[in-house]
């Protein structure tokens, strides 16, 4: 017998429970605050390039093309005795594409766009509700768009970003329901070698997956992605970068242990932090309730371990907290089963108020250029003019822009690091700045006539020496740069 409705029809009561068009509601309201977090986190993203990588990536990349062939030695410097093991070959290509098609600003508008991509493979269809049960999925959300938006640069770690998303998505889906799209990671893998290759943070997060629920098919696809390691044109060999004993690693700065990046008051390391706390508390209850936490539990202990050890591993923490959050039920359960529509919005306004506090307290302006307070474009004019005679001695920093701006004379050193010089090379260079008498030693080696030095920073001290022999004159300077030429 069929019940009838309070209005006395004959037709069939409304089921118990919230109505589909109030989950419809929802569901709207969720993908109207998520896009219009994505375009706040990509205005946020609007970054003036501060990056000394990125121009050496151009330099590399547009010879990649311009000789139809991969470099296996390196033609920028007349330092370097080793094999060039060029583990981002196919990043610096890409960036040289982008660059060719909308210069600076082009490169500005793919780190955004390149950050927006990646916070939406991580959402994957799992907006939560604006309003406030949801609050710790956009505070995580937040927090991993400061991470990576303040951090971003145009190399390959931000194509690694959009990688690491969807192999942690493939992962979550997977816990929740196996399924055969989890054998999707293994061309990511080969894309992901190519890109960034010897990265293990993809394979890691596999192999986690594995131990959390042990099965052949994750077993397989785990051995199958660090297998896909190997898949590109330097093998075994591409893993030395990431896994090599580098006594000097520590000296450059994105391999900094977190406590040294906090105490630098770098503000994505801050964030991912947070975010990491946060995330850890919200999992407690759950682990008492012996909830199905076992991957989001392992996951977060490994990388914050890693990430605690060499700061740069902040950018997969603070994706894996986001998505830790995402996926955490709300005080009325799961978001999926949160039909009643948001009338109060309370988590997209803290979202959207997190991401105007970073930019207010970011070191880096908006903008499509990059910050000509770190460049030596003042330097680079003066010697596109005088061109006096090297060999040229030049400050880390500034190898990757000389490199690009004035390739008529190579560089002494750049940014490219471990991957072109010998750890010895790299040691000469500490030991000049805490031994500025050591130059004599390298001059007698290299016959430097030329220099193009930092203003500040930690050669500073180097800087202030070499002004001061009577062999060498000033023949330019700015406020951050200093070029000197042997008399």
């Amino acid at each position: 017998m069929l019940a009838t409705n309070p209005r006395g029809s004959d037709g069939p009561s409304r089921p118990d429970g919230p109505s589909p068009r109030a989950g419809q509601n929802h569901d709207n309201a969720g993908r109207r605050a998520g896009i219009l977090f994505l375009v706040a986190a990509a205005v946020f993203s609007l970054r003036q390039l501060t990056s000394f990588d990125v121009f050496w990536y151009l330099r590399s990349g547009e010879e990649m093309l311009r000789r139809h062939a991969l470099l296996f030695s390196d033609p920028f410097s007349y330092t370097s005795a080793q094999a060039w093991m060029n583990h981002e070959w196919l990043a610096e290509i890409f960036v040289a594409l982008v660059a060719r098609l909308g210069g600076i600003p082009g490169l500005v508008m793919f780190e955004s766009a390149a950050v927006v991509c990646t916070l939406a493979i991580l959402v994957h269809g799992r907006w939560p509700s604006p309003d406030w049960k949801q609050w710790p999925a956009w505070v995580g959300l937040a927090c991993a768009a400061v991470a990576l938006g303040l951090a971003a640069e145009p190399r390959a770690q931000l194509l690694s970003g959009i990688l690491f998303a969807a192999t942690l998505s493939l992962c979550q889906e997977d816990r929740g329901r196996p399924s055969r799209r989890l054998y999707l990671a293994l061309p990511i893998g080969v894309l992901w070698a190519n890109v960034h290759g010897g990265n293990p943070t993809g394979v890691a997060l596999l192999a986690i997956l594995f131990a959390s629920a042990p099965s052949w098919r994750r077993a397989l696809v785990a051995v199958g992605a660090g297998l896909a390691t190997l898949a590109s044109p330097y093998g075994l060999r591409v893993h030395e970068h990431f896994l090599g004993a580098h006594a000097s690693l520590p000296e450059i700065r994105e391999w900094h242990s977190l406590a040294n990046a906090l105490a630098l008051g770098s503000l994505p390391q801050w964030a991912a932090l947070f975010s990491a706390l946060l995330a850890a508390a919200l999992l407690v209850p759950r682990i008492h309730r012996r909830e199905p936490v076992r991957f989001d539990v392992l996951a977060l202990l490994v990388f914050a371990a890693v990430a605690f050890r060499y700061a740069r591993f902040t950018w997969e923490l603070s994706l894996l907290c986001a998505s830790i959050l995402l996926h955490l039920p709300g005080p009325a359960g799961p978001a999926s089963e949160q039909h009643v529509p948001a009338r109060r919005p309370f988590g997209i306004p803290v979202a959207l108020a997190l991401l105007g506090i970073a930019s207010l307290a970011a070191r880096q302006p908006i903008g499509l250029s990059f910050d000509s307070r770190r460049i030596p474009v003042a330097a680079v004019e003066y010697l596109k003019r005088a061109q006096p005679e090297g060999p040229m001695l030049n400050s880390y920093n500034f190898g990757g822009y000389l490199m690009w701006a004035y390739p008529r004379e190579k560089v002494f050193i750049d940014s490219r690091a471990f991957t072109v010089y010998s750890e010895t090379h790299f040691q000469d260079l500490l030991r000049l700045y805490a031994e500025p008498s050591f130059f004599r030693t390298l001059e007698m080696r290299w016959h430097f006539r030329l220099a193009v030095l930092q203003r500040a920073g930690r050669g500073a001290r180097f800087l202030d020496w070499l002004r001061g022999q009577s062999d060498w004159r000033v023949l330019h300077e700015d406020d951050v740069a200093t070029v000197l030429g042997k008399i």
